[in-house]
C-alpha cells in the first residue's frame, strides 16, 4: 500500500522506499517474531499522489482519528496515520494510544490530504499515530494486526501491534470491530533533518491459520512532510517534477563551477543543499528555470544561499555502458535506471555516467549541455573528452564523449564492434579523470559488467593515490558470460602497471577460442578481484556461477573472492513498467479492476497484427502465447521454436517480439514468420519495438521463457506486473521469482507461473500445455484467482534497493 506525499524542503530527506509482501511467504515466515524486513516497494505512478492542505486543529469530520470512519472509497483508502507530539525520548517505542481532539494543542500542524492519512506535527518529536480499517480487505477478521513501520528509508524499524478500537460504522448503526489503532514515536534527534518526517508502513495480521499481509497489491503506504521556518509545514512539487528540479540543478552547479563563477567550496555547500531538497533553493531554482534568468543573476541568487550544511547521505554513482530510456540493448539498461531511481528516493544523491553514444534518444534527455572538457591520457596521446550534463528520467547523467580519431562513441551502434573492450577500458578511465578534476568524492561507484569493470582495477591502483582516496567500489556481474578481453599491451595503455599482468588479478587464459596457458586481460576478472563488494542479480544464479557449466571460466576466482559476492534480486521500474498509467496501452487497468481493461488490450493487440479474436468457444478468446526476447542461445532457442508449435497445435495464438545479432538465427526466424504471416496463429516482429513490448505484455495471456540460463530476468517481472502468466525454466532469477501453481513448495499465493526443470523439449512441451489447458478448463481459477494475484505480488526495487544502501553503507561506515 502506497501513499506518495510529495517532498520539498531544506531537511532533504530520504524521499520513501516502501515495503509490502516479501516475494517469498516462506521468507515472511521466518520473519514473524522479530522484528522484519519486509520488500519494500518504490514509490511509483500508481501510488496516489496527494496534495496538503492545512487543517483545523479541531480536526476535519469523517476521519476515524477525530470520529466516525468516511464510507468513502473505503476498499482503497482504509489507513489513517496521524503524526502527534509525544516528549523527546530516546529510543523508538509503541504503545496503547488515546485517542481524540484533546491530543492536540495550539500550534500543531493538522493535515489531512484524504480519508487516509491526517499528520499533525510538534516538535522535539514525532508521534505517528495509525489507524488500519480491515474492512474488506486482507487482513478482514483477523485475530491480531501489527504494522510493521519505520522512518526515513526504512530506518528503526518496528513490528508495532494495534489495537482493536471501537468506533461508530459509516451508517452510525453501532461498532466497527475490524479498526486498528496503535502508535509509533521517533525522537526527532533520530531524523536526519529534525524538521523533515518520512514514514512508511504496511501490516500483517493472524489470521488464525497463519500470517497474512495487506500491502493494496503491492504499492504499500508512505507519508512524507517537512517544516519549513516561517512557512510551517510544507510540501514541495509533485515527486515526478522535484526530481528534474534537483537533478538539473545539481548539473547547473557543475557547469557554473567549470566556468569559475561559483568556487568549488560554495558549489559543495549549494549540491549538499539541493541534495537535501532544501525548500527555499528548489523554489528559487524552478523560478529562474521557469522565468528565464541570466547566469548572473541565478549565480548570484546561488551565492546568496550559500551557508554551512552537513552532507545528508550516501553520495553514489553508477558507472554503465547502457541505461533506459536513452540507450538500452537489454535488462542492463533498465536495471542502472531504476535502481538509480529507487536510491533517489530515499535520499541517497544518485548519478550516472554514461558514454556519448552517437546513437542515443537525445529527445528523451533533458537541458543537455557541454559541461567541460578533459585530457584523457591513453597510451602516446592526450584525447580530448568532451564532459556533457543532462537530466534523464529525473537522474543526473554525464555523460563521456572522446574526440579520437578512433570515433569510440560514434558507431551508430552501442556494442558489437571488434574494439569494443578497447572503447569502454577508455572510457572508465575517463570517468575516473572526469571524478578527480571535478572534486567529487562519491562514497561508492557502483559499476556495471565488464564495461565498467575496470573501475575497480584503475582506482586501486592509480585514482586512488591521486586523490579519490574515500570511493568505494560495487560491481555487479548481470551476465558472467560476456568478460571484456583485450591483448596484454592495454595495461600499458591505460597507464597500469605490469604487475597486474598475473593469475591473481586481471590474467587469464580461459578465453574462448585460445588455447590453455595463452594469456590476456579479463576485465571482469579485474573488477571482481579488485572491486569492494560483488553481486550478481539474483540469489540461484550467485549459486550456479560457482559450477563451470555457469561460471564462463571465472568460478575459481569467484570461489577465492566468495566473502564479498552475493546475489541481490533485480526488480522492475514501477513507474515505467504500471498498467494503470502506461501510456502505450489502448485501455489502462490494475489489479482491483483487471479484466475489461486487459480484454481490450487483448482485442487490440490481435486487430494490431492481423490475427482474429474468436470468443466462439471460450469468452476471452483463444489463448495468446507470447515471447518477448533477445534472439540468442542463451535464451533457449530451440525450446522457443518448439513451445510455439506446441501452442499452436493446442489451439493457441503465438506473438514474438525479438531480434537476433547473429543473421543465421535471424534468416531462421524470417522464414518461420512467413510461414505464420499467412495463417491466423501467430506473428513475429523481428525487431526491437519498446511501445509494442508493452502492449504484448498487457494483451497476452501467457509467457514463454525457456532459458538455457537466466542470471534474473525481467521479462517475467514485467509479465507479471501485467497480469500474463509466465511459463519459464527453473533456471537462475526465473527460479527465484516464478513458482508452479501446482507443484511448488512455496505457500498458495506465492505461486505464480507454470515452470519445469530439464532443458529439453518434453519439458517445455508439458509445461505450455498444462498452462493452455488451465486457460482453457480453468477459465473461473485462472480470471479470479491466478490474474489477480500475479498482479498484486511485488517485484518493485524496493527490497533490492535497501539491500544495496547496505552494501554501500558497509564501504561507507560514516552513513551506517
Amino acid at each position: 500500500m502506497a501513499l506518495s506525499f510529495t517532498p520539498v524542503s531544506r531537511g532533504e530527506m530520504h524521499k520513501s522506499l516502501c515495503p509490502c509482501r516479501p516475494r517469498s511467504a516462506m521468507n515472511l515466515h521466518r520473519q514473524v517474531s522479530s522484528p522484519i524486513h519486509p520488500r519494500p516497494s518504490q514509490s511509483g505512478s500508481t501510488q496516489q499522489q496527494l496534495s496538503w492542505q492545512a487543517t483545523p486543529s479541531g480536526g476535519p469530520s469523517g476521519n476515524p482519528f477525530f470520529g466516525a470512519p468516511s464510507s468513502r472509497g473505503h476498499l482503497a483508502r482504509s489507513v489513517v496515520a496521524s503524526v502527534l507530539a509525544s516528549p523527546p525520548s530516546g529510543s523508538v517505542s509503541s504503545s496503547r494510544p488515546a485517542w481524540g481532539s484533546a491530543d492536540l494543542a495550539p500550534g500543531d500542524a493538522v493535515l489531512q490530504p484524504d480519508d487516509m492519512v491526517t499528520l499533525a506535527l510538534r516538535q522535539p518529536a514525532y508521534r505517528v499515530k495509525i489507524v488500519y480499517d480491515a474492512r474488506a480487505r486482507q487482513l478482514a477478521g483477523a485475530k491480531r494486526v501489527w504494522a510493521h513501520v519505520g522512518h526515513s528509508g526504512w530506518q528503526d524499524t518496528r513490528d508495532v501491534e494495534l489495537f482493536r478500537q471501537p468506533s461508530q460504522s459509516a451508517n452510525g448503526n453501532g461498532s466497527h470491530a475490524d479498526l486498528w489503532v496503535g502508535e509509533y514515536e521517533i525522537p526527532a534527534g533520530r531524523l536526519p533533518s529534525f524538521a523533515h518526517l518520512e514514514v512508511q508502513v504496511v501490516f500483517k495480521g493472524d489470521m488464525g491459520y497463519g500470517e497474512r499481509w495487506d500491502n493494496n497489491g503491492g504499492n504499500n503506504w508512505s507519508a512524507e512532510v517537512e517544516l519549513s521556518p516561517g512557512q510551517g509545514l510544507v510540501t514541495g512539487p509533485k515527486i515526478t517534477h522535484c526530481r528534474s528540479v534537483v537533478s538539473s540543478l545539481l548539473l547547473r552547479l557543475e557547469a557554473f563551477t567549470a566556468r569559475r563563477l561559483l568556487s568549488p567550496e560554495q558549489t559543495t555547500l549549494l549540491r549538499t543543499l539541493a541534495w537535501c531538497h532544501d525548500f527555499a533553493l528548489l523554489k528559487m531554482y524552478d523560478e529562474a528555470r521557469s522565468g528565464n534568468w541570466d547566469d548572473n543573476r541565478l549565480v548570484g541568487a546561488f551565492k546568496a544561499r550559500c551557508g554551512s550544511v552537513r552532507r545528508p547521505g550516501l553520495h553514489v554513482i553508477h558507472v554503465a555502458a547502457e541505461m533506459a530510456p536513452i540507450a538500452k540493448v537489454g535488462g542492463l539498461a533498465d536495471v542502472v535506471t531504476s535502481l538509480a531511481k529507487a536510491h533517489q528516493m530515499t535520499g541517497t544523491l544518485a548519478e550516472v555516467i554514461l558514454p556519448k553514444y552517437d546513437c542515443i534518444k537525445y529527445t528523451d534527455v533533458q537541458e543537455l549541455r557541454q559541461l567541460t572538457e578533459l585530457g584523457v591520457p591513453w597510451g602516446d596521446e592526450i584525447v580530448r573528452t568532451v564532459v556533457w550534463s543532462g537530466v534523464v528520467e529525473g537522474l543526473p547523467v554525464y555523460f563521456i564523449e572522446p574526440h579520437s580519431k578512433h570515433k569510440m562513441f560514434w558507431r551508430g551502434r552501442f556494442y558489437g564492434e571488434a574494439d569494443d573492450a578497447a572503447r569502454f577500458l577508455f572510457f572508465s578511465r575517463a570517468a575516473l579523470e572526469f571524478l578527480l578534476g571535478s572534486g567529487k568524492q562519491p562514497d561508492v561507484l557502483h559499476v556495471h559488467d565488464w564495461q565498467s569493470a575496470a573501475i575497480a582495477p584503475l582506482l586501486k591502483e592509480q585514482y586512488r593515490a591521486a586523490g579519490l582516496a574515500k570511493t568505494g567500489v560495487v560491481l555487479t556481474i548481470h551476465n558472467i558470460a560476456f568478460q571484456g578481453w583485450l591483448t596484454p599491451n592495454y595495461l600499458d595503455i591505460a597507464g597500469l602497471d605490469k604487475r597486474l599482468y598475473h593469475p591473481e588479478r586481471l590474467l587469464d587464459d580461459s578465453r574462448p577460442g585460445f588455447l590453455p596457458g595463452q594469456h590476456d586481460i579479463n576485465m571482469l576478472r579485474g573488477g571482481v578481484v579488485y572491486a569492494d563488494k560483488v553481486t550478481t542479480v539474483s540469489p540461484s544464479y550467485a549459486r550456479e556461477v560457482f559450477q563451470p557449466s555457469f561460471g564462463m571460466g571465472l568460478q575459481g576466482v569467484l570461489a577465492k573472492h566468495a566473502k564479498k559476492f552475493s546475489g541481490v534480486l533485480n526488480g522492475i521500474d514501477h513507474e515505467t513498467w504500471d498498467p494503470a498509467t502506461d501510456r502505450h496501452l489502448p485501455q489502462q487497468y490494475s489489479a482491483m479492476q483487471y479484466y475489461e481493461g486487459k480484454s481490450a488490450c487483448k482485442r487490440a493487440l490481435l486487430q494490431e497484427l492481423g490475427l482474429p479474436h474468436d470468443t466462439s468457444r471460450h469468452p476471452n478468446g483463444r489463448p495468446v502465447l507470447a515471447v518477448v526476447t533477445r534472439l540468442t542461445e542463451q535464451k533457449g532457442l530451440p525450446l522457443i521454436m518448439h513451445g510455439i508449435r506446441v501452442a499452436m497445435a493446442r489451439g493457441a495464438q503465438v506473438v514474438l517480439l525479438g531480434s537476433a545479432p547473429d543473421p543465421k538465427v535471424q534468416q531462421q526466424f524470417e522464414q518461420m514468420a512467413a510461414e505464420l504471416s499467412r495463417g491466423n496463429d501467430g506473428r513475429f516482429v523481428l525487431r526491437h519495438d519498446e511501445a509494442l513490448s508493452h502492449r504484448i505484455y498487457a494483451g497476452a495471456d501467457m509467457i514463454l521463457i525457456p532459458s538455457a540460463f537466466e542470471p534474473c530476468g525481467l521479462t517475467q517481472l514485467i509479465s507479471l506486473r501485467y497480469g500474463t502468466v509466465p511459463v519459464v525454466r527453473e533456471t537462475g532469477g526465473l527460479a527465484d521469482t516464478v513458482h508452479d501453481v501446482a507443484h511448488s513448495t512455496v505457500p498458495e499465493i506465492d505461486r505464480n507461473g507454470f515452470t519445469f526443470r530439464d532443458h529439453n523439449e518434453k519439458a517445455v512441451e508439458i509445461a505450455v500445455g498444462r498452462a493452455v489447458d488451465a486457460y482453457n478448463n480453468g477459465w473461473d481459477w485462472w480470471k479470479g484467482t491466478l490474474v489477480p494475484r500475479v498482479m498484486s505480488q511485488d517485484f518493485s526495487w524496493s527490497r533490492s534497493a535497501q539491500d544495496y544502501l547496505n552494501l554501500y553503507r558497509s564501504l561507507a561506515p560514516q552513513h551506517a
